[in-house]
């Protein structure tokens, strides 16, 4: 039984070992969403809305995400991000401390942003786990990335029907999903 446990100690530290060189400059995946993104911000599709949402199933997704994606945004375009989670929300908005606070500057125009008083700057990039998947108005946003699809199909016309909504002043609305790799099981 020792032998075995120092078997599995063994290969344990040599997996380790060999997913310490993996970072983002590896991650094909978010590289294919920096493109995507980089043609919507560049070209968009509705006069001058860069609004994008992302939507991932897993909190460390969401973090990662912002992580990966913020500081690159905001030094490239000059845009806000924000993270809205089950555990975490934040934004590189210094003003936008709450939920509210970040999907009124994110979607100024549905939340009646102009009824509140103070000083109000944009919010164009949101990453999102399924928290706000369901009752909100963001039809501001003309763009939604699916980046991981949830196992249950509804959860996408969920998020989809956040900006996909009566009263959008959008003329095209766009939805994206990232599909697993066919060979994974």
């Amino acid at each position: 039984w020792r032998e075995r446990l120092r078997d599995d100690e063994t290969i344990l530290n040599q997996i380790l070992n060999d997913i310490q060189c993996i970072d983002a400059t590896h991650d094909q995946k978010l590289h294919e969403l920096i493109a995507l993104m980089d043609h919507k911000l560049t070209h968009p599709m509705n006069q001058n809305n860069q609004k994008i949402i992302i939507f991932s199933a897993f909190i460390d997704t969401a973090d990662y995400l912002f992580d990966q994606l913020a500081p690159y945004i905001q030094n490239t375009y000059h845009l806000n991000t924000a993270e809205v989670s089950g555990k975490c929300i934040r934004s590189t908005l210094a003003s936008a401390l709450s939920l509210n606070d970040i999907l009124t500057n994110f979607s100024p125009n549905s939340k009646a942003r102009y009824l509140m008083p103070g000083k109000h700057d944009d919010i164009d990039i949101l990453i999102a786990t399924d928290v706000i998947s369901e009752g909100q108005n963001l039809q501001d946003c003309d763009y939604l990335i699916n980046y991981d699809i949830h196992w249950n199909p509804v959860r996408i016309i969920q998020r989809f029907g956040r900006i996909d909504r009566i009263g959008s002043q959008n003329t095209q609305i766009q939805l994206v999903n990232f599909w697993p790799d066919l060979e994974l099981e």
